[in-house]
């Protein structure tokens, strides 16, 4: 009874933890080149238990998220017009800078804008962070010239899955990942923006399973819950 106790509470974090990653590829439908995320799931460790006979019967302790996964599938491009925003025509990353150590993260999100000091301007993304060349240089110029696609670099990786999600449509290369290696020739289109990857129909039905999900642990839950309390009252009776 305790067994299924800890099983279908397994169930309800991890379904709670799964409909929390839904509802964040719901909030960045509008997010461009963000890349849906989904969680995948592995079993609790599984005990034998005789059965009688000299039998013996496999019984679980329920499951658990171990990994956040993302789909990195090509989305559609949207025209914009405006020639600092930049998306990129298969794989790929765009390489930003962040804060006085220039910390280094990637992001499909081209939405570039420029950032002027004196006579010199930087391009920069949407929060700041300095968009990198193929070097993993800055990218500067004279304030009366404009940045070209072919100045910005873009990054692959062995394991692009490996990949840390850092918020704010971020990633952070890991041991996992491998080292960043910069593409030679990749096909930046300057005017356009990648749309989010997200499909709406996809994550309604992957919200639908999760609740009913979460609904059916928490039934057993309470189930397991009025049974121990009709054993207690037996034993005390």
């Amino acid at each position: 009874m305790i067994r299924g106790f800890y099983a279908s509470q397994s169930g309800l974090l991890g379904q709670q933890q799964n409909m929390n990653v839904i509802a964040n590829n719901f909030a960045n439908i509008g997010t461009y080149g963000y890349k849906p995320q989904h969680a995948a799931f592995s079993s609790l460790i599984y005990a034998k238990v005789h059965g009688g006979g000299g039998t013996y019967v496999n019984t679980g302790h329920g499951s658990r998220v171990h990994s956040v996964g993302v789909n990195y599938a090509q989305a559609g491009f949207v025209s914009t017009g405006i020639p600092t925003d930049m998306a990129i025509n298969g794989e790929g990353f765009f390489a930003v800078a962040i804060g006085e150590e220039d910390e280094v993260y990637y992001t499909r999100d081209g939405g570039f804008r420029y950032s002027v000091d004196g006579d010199t301007k930087s391009l920069v993304d949407a929060n700041g962070g300095y968009v990198l060349d193929s070097g993993g240089n800055r990218i500067e110029m004279p304030g009366d010239e404009e940045a070209d696609p072919s100045q910005v670099g873009v990054f692959v990786f062995p394991n692009r899955h490996g990949l840390e999600l850092k918020g704010m449509n971020r990633l952070a290369a890991t041991e996992v990942s491998g080292e960043a290696e910069a593409l030679e020739e990749p096909d930046v289109r300057a005017g356009y923006l990648e749309r989010s990857g997200v499909g709406t129909s996809e994550e309604v039905v992957r919200m639908i399973e999760a609740s009913r999900a979460f609904s059916f642990n928490a039934r057993v839950l309470q189930t397991i819950d009025e049974m121990e309390g009709v054993g207690n009252q037996l034993r005390t009776g």
